[in-house]
């Protein structure tokens, strides 16, 4: 998923309609702001939320032409309409007004309305849908036909998890004993073994030992953003799922329950920038076999993964608070 994709004229343009729709509800936040200027610093600008003037969304509509380019503007309304949380019909219904002055159809619009009017059921189910059709892209198979299969252990494979079991013995410092220690030390199931995580959808943890985010809710949600950065094909399916799963508390997935108010923006904005900037889209075919005997820092620089700032305590009791905040 590229970011910084807009030019000096249509980013002005865009962070002020991003700061329109963010003030649809009356209200606009610190974080909301973060946003915006972190997104024109991703540009290599240094633009003020505050100082950004009212711009229509027909004006933008006028400025910004490309397709793709208008598909990411509402994709980025639909993440800046849950900065705050739990996002209003007024919020909703600024972005659909934004998409349809772009002539833009993107399914999270349908989600953020369902969202925005409780219908948790229906998001889960339309956000369920758009990572099967991702998986069927990128790997050609049934997405629901292979969960459930997991979820029902009925895809015990004992020569597959024994592939994944030998990765004990590869080279400390290696990607492979990386990735085993990765299931060994949190007690995931092996691929193959009874409930164990379907090769499909691997890419998820091969991409916290590359990214070497936790999996802490504060920390899954950069992951997220990181796999959101890294996939070629969609990617903002992965930040969508993110916010919704670990901001708003919207359970999509069974192995993980839905968490509150871990949206901090600088780092998910950061960790978003380190997934787009990777060499490599490891949701697409990748041979992890391949490279699995090799170490793991060198990987990392060969794919452009830049090294990972470790949070500092303050962090961790700004999310704390910001939580507190939000949904109090």
């Amino acid at each position: 998923m590229d970011i910084a994709i807009f030019d000096a004229q249509e980013l002005p343009l865009v962070l002020g309609a991003l700061r329109d729709v963010a003030l649809a509800n009356d209200s606009f936040t610190p974080d909301e702001a973060a946003l915006i200027e972190g997104l024109a610093k991703l540009h290599g600008q240094d633009i003020r939320a505050d100082e950004l003037r009212h711009v229509s969304f027909e004006q933008l509509a006028r400025a910004v032409t490309a397709p793709h380019r208008r598909k990411r503007v509402v994709q980025l309304a639909i993440i800046m309409s849950l900065v705050e949380g739990q996002p209003g019909a007024v919020s909703s219904q600024a972005v659909l007004d934004l998409a349809k002055a772009l002539d833009v159809s993107e399914q999270g619009v349908g989600v953020l309305d369902e969202v925005a009017h409780e219908r948790a059921m229906l998001a889960r189910f339309d956000m369920v849908r758009r990572v099967q059709r991702f998986a069927r892209h990128n790997a050609g198979a049934s997405f629901f036909k292979v969960a459930a299969s997991t979820l029902l252990g009925l895809s015990q494979d004992p020569a597959l998890a024994a592939r994944y079991y030998a990765l004990a013995k590869y080279p400390r410092g290696s990607l492979g004993r990386a990735l085993f220690d990765h299931f060994y030390e949190h007690e995931f199931t092996m691929p193959g073994e009874k409930g164990g995580l379907p090769e499909l959808m691997l890419f998820h943890d091969i991409g916290h030992v590359i990214s070497g985010y936790g999996v802490d809710p504060h920390s899954e949600i950069q992951q997220a953003a990181f796999q959101a950065g890294f996939a070629r094909t969609d990617g903002f399916v992965f930040l969508l799922f993110g916010i919704l799963q670990f901001h708003l508390g919207l359970r999509i997935t069974p192995v993980a329950q839905g968490e509150r108010g871990h949206f901090d923006v600088p780092l998910v904005l950061k960790a978003l920038a380190r997934g787009a900037a990777c060499k490599v889209d490891f949701s697409d075919h990748f041979d992890f076999f391949r490279y699995a005997a090799e170490p793991l820092e060198e990987l990392r620089a060969r794919w452009g993964v830049a090294p990972l700032e470790r949070e500092v305590a303050t962090d961790r009791a700004r999310d704390a608070q910001r939580r507190e905040a939000v949904f109090q």
